[in-house]
């Protein structure tokens, strides 16, 4: 187990080489630039430098390169998810695309995966703030659409979602349709259909499955309302978009 002791004579280490070749670290700016355009949803205009083009400004974090990658794109991921929040993004939504980003990065092999993995996090997240910018909603409905999106897997009632809310089920409904463009019962139903779609799409879970962890009543029901949003039923889009991810 490493001391205090030891890390700060580490520490004294990697300044004493950081003098000898006159190390300087990227600038605060570049951080602040992109974590600007996380903010303001500028996601066509994010581009990551290669990592060879930062390898002379980047301290000694790890014993080989690649390490070295992976903690900085952890650090992105970190920077970024909470920039996002701080915007409006919901925590619960920019968690979950954390935790996705950071098992897509266990995955990777390369230094080229690890960038894309950087890249994609500045460029997603900046997504979802534009999103928000682009259909600005009342907190109420925002509270709901987080609800749905949390309990996607059970079923989801009116009233759970007024009691949320603290609004009455008329008013909601009506505030909803409004701000949304759809029903709640409709909202649903297309986000579970979404769900069911990256289920089929990326695992060997057996529609049967699919339709009992997405709570519809039953198999002919999932198969009806999915056939609604996709005009095609379940097994003929699983045999269309089905591939294998990690």
């Amino acid at each position: 187990m490493i001391t205090e002791q030891q890390l700060e004579t580490l520490l004294d280490l990697n300044k004493f080489q950081q003098g000898e070749n006159q190390f300087q670290r990227i600038p605060l700016e570049a951080e602040a630039e992109l974590m600007k355009k996380i903010r303001q949803g500028d996601y066509k205009n994010i581009r990551i430098a290669p990592f060879t083009r930062m390898d002379d400004n980047l301290g000694s974090m790890a014993l080989n390169k690649k390490t070295g990658y992976i903690y900085l794109t952890v650090t992105a991921i970190a920077l970024s998810s909470r920039t996002a929040i701080d915007c409006g993004v919901s925590p619960d939504e920019a968690f979950d695309l954390s935790d996705a980003l950071l098992y897509a990065l266990s995955g990777c092999n390369t230094v080229e995966e690890i960038h894309n993995i950087f890249q994609l996090t500045a460029v997603m997240f900046a997504k979802r703030v534009a999103k928000l910018h682009e259909s600005p909603r009342s907190y109420q409905v925002e509270q709901a659409r987080n609800y749905i999106s949390r309990n996607i897997f059970q079923k989801i009632t009116l009233k759970e979602l007024a009691d949320y809310t603290g609004l009455t089920e008329t008013y909601l409904c009506h505030l909803f349709s409004k701000e949304v463009g759809m029903t709640i019962h409709n909202y649903i139903q297309r986000e579970k259909v979404n769900v069911a779609c990256n289920l089929l799409e990326h695992t060997p879970r057996s529609i049967s499955e699919i339709s009992t962890y997405l709570g519809f009543q039953s198999q002919s029901n999932f198969a009806a309302i999915f056939r609604k949003w996709k005009y095609m039923t379940p097994s003929q889009y699983r045999k269309k978009n089905y591939r294998e991810v990690y």
